[in-house]
């Protein structure tokens, strides 16, 4: 065979079987024994096991599979091509449920063509990049955060508790322990509430970290069970330093909703 009708070969699979999703023209491109040397997950053995991944999972899941050979060069009886496929997830794949998002995958084949029939044939597919397109996987890289992004994914995690609940608390339980994180400066300013220590946010990233030097650790953070309360002037500050404890390990902490200023709105007194 020629080099051109060597190429032909893949072109047909390519559009008849791939794109035109007609099955029945595999039996006249490809011999039964037909070897995958990377076979996809699930995939069975020679012809009749491409075929099946085809008809049951690789054509169902992207009804819509649109597959595009970029570039083709081929020698012998070897035709090697860089690809791109799309098509959007509508069925289970690969054991991810349909997520009707759309995907572009690159892929690479080096397939060997003998007498008009593809004998075997090797595959490579940005896998990774598929998982991440389909949400199996995070991006990457990670999207940038930033302080109200952050501060919503404390609230998110950390349980609030409102001015009034805090103040009734406070009476009864001696051991809860408030936090403020702010700056010793901010604090001198607009006051707090009475009873809480200020640690500032970068001192509680050691102060409450039970691995860092003992000399460096803060001995009311001892306890990864005492219950926490954090805070600051309007919340968000206070929700990341919540969120640092319970990811630190604590597990009964809660945050100030609103922070200092609905301490005040509740007309509850602060000290400076």
């Amino acid at each position: 065979m020629s080099i051109a009708e060597t190429k032909a070969v893949i072109r047909r699979f390519v559009k008849e079987v791939l794109n035109e999703k007609n099955l029945a023209v595999m039996d006249e491109l490809f011999p039964p024994d037909y070897v995958e040397h990377d076979p996809l997950p699930g995939q069975g053995p020679g012809a009749e096991g491409l075929k099946r991944f085809f008809a049951d999972s690789f054509f169902p899941a992207f009804p819509d599979l649109e597959w595009v050979n970029e570039d083709m060069v081929a020698e012998g009886e070897y035709v090697m091509a860089r690809s791109t496929w799309r098509g959007t997830q509508r069925g289970e794949f690969l054991g991810i449920p349909p997520t009707n998002r759309h995907v572009q995958v690159a892929a690479w084949t080096i397939d060997h063509v003998v007498d008009g029939k593809l004998v075997d044939s090797r595959i490579l597919v940005d896998g990774l990049s598929l998982l991440q397109q389909l949400g199996a996987l995070p991006p990457w890289p990670p999207p940038v955060k930033t302080f109200q992004g952050m501060a919503e994914e404390a609230y998110q995690a950390v349980p609030t508790i409102k001015a009034a609940d805090l103040q009734r608390r406070l009476k009864k339980e001696p051991e809860l322990l408030v936090i403020d994180v702010r700056d010793a400066a901010e604090i001198v300013q607009t006051g707090t509430i009475p009873g809480a220590v200020n640690l500032s946010y970068g001192a509680l990233t050691y102060m409450a970290d039970h691995t860092a030097p003992e000399d460096w650790r803060d001995p009311r953070l001892a306890e990864h069970d005492r219950p926490i309360v954090t805070t600051c002037g309007l919340g968000p500050l206070g929700a990341l330093g919540g969120k640092l404890l319970h990811d630190m390990g604590f597990t009964n902490v809660q945050i100030l909703e609103g922070g200092v200023q609905a301490w005040i709105d509740a007309g509850l007194p602060v000290v400076r």
